[in-house]
């Protein structure tokens, strides 16, 4: 069990490097055409990528840890990425909010349109290209790996290629009408699909920094399981948290001293093959294994 749950985290790994690096790649092209050609539409489309970019990277990394099965989740190192991508965003926004007030108060109040030319729209397709293949890509990988992480994955780029549909057609209307109003109307419409991206990052940033990501269903049901199944050791802690799509469980388990190496490595293994029947959504599991100091004791 623990090695076609590494093969598939693998494989999903792999199927996240192209979906950072499209990703990444289509921030950098509209960048680009709004240092050339400007338009708020554009702008605005730019922040989503920028939100979506930092997502790619942080799954990639949270995919990367989850990996390796056999060391220590690093907690401590997921938390300052959180805390890094929650800053990221920040200064994303706060460019953001500064630049569309100076849109309001400039082009807006004087009924001007930015959008002047038809390049932001070949940047906006473009983006949608890319993610289409983040589409295409993601969702193979979940039909061959069946990893929850891959579907939330690639239903997100659907979303986004919608997105990318809207800001098209803003620009493409707007660069023939002139119209400041439907230009902010798109701009909103833009603006809705950043804010359903910033709830669920906001939602997931905020659990892992404040240790609230506990699912403590699943770590009972872990618990009493390992309690039943296992009546040569004692079970000192079980806790499932959740990343994202995705749990890593944490279970702190109590041995006779007397157990040579060899066993308790074997025991260890059957361990994590028993958690992971749990749930389909487990993809890292450490094991904590210590003396019970009462036998130490008797062993004296």
């Amino acid at each position: 069990m623990r090695d076609i749950v590494e093969t598939k985290l693998t494989g999903a790994y792999k199927g996240f490097v192209y979906s950072a690096l499209f990703s990444l790649v289509g921030l950098i092209v509209e960048l680009v055409v709004f240092s050339l050609c400007g338009s708020i539409i554009l702008l605005t489309d730019i922040v989503h990528w920028a939100i979506d970019t930092t997502v790619e990277f942080f799954g990639l990394l949270a995919l990367y840890y989850a990996i390796r099965i056999g060391k220590r989740f690093p907690w401590s190192v997921m938390v300052l990425e959180s805390q890094a991508m929650l800053l990221s965003i920040t200064l994303a926004l706060g460019i953001y909010i500064v630049s569309f007030s100076s849109y309001l108060t400039t082009n807006y109040s004087q009924n001007t349109a930015t959008t002047t030319s038809l390049v932001p729209a070949v940047a906006t397709i473009l983006g949608g290209v890319f993610t289409a293949l983040t589409l295409v890509i993601q969702r193979r990988n979940y039909e061959k790996y069946k990893l929850e992480i891959l579907k939330v994955d690639y239903t997100h780029a659907l979303l986004d290629m919608i997105a990318a549909g809207a800001a098209t057609i803003g620009v493409i209307l707007v660069y023939y009408t002139q119209s400041s109003s439907l230009e902010l109307l798109f701009v909103v419409i833009s603006s809705m699909f950043i804010i359903h991206s910033l709830l669920e990052i906001l939602k997931d940033i905020v659990k892992t920094i404040t240790g609230t990501n506990i699912d403590h269903a699943l770590s009972i049901k872990i618990y009493k399981k390992l309690i039943n199944e296992y009546d040569n050791l004692q079970v000192e802690d079980v806790v499932a948290r959740r990343i994202g799509s995705f749990y890593i469980v944490e279970a702190k388990i109590g041995v006779d001293p007397r157990e040579r190496i060899g066993d308790i490595y074997r025991l260890r293994k059957k361990i994590i093959s028993s958690i992971f029947e749990e749930s389909s959504l487990i993809y890292h599991i450490d094991i904590k294994i210590f003396p019970l100091k009462q036998l130490a004791r008797k062993k004296k």
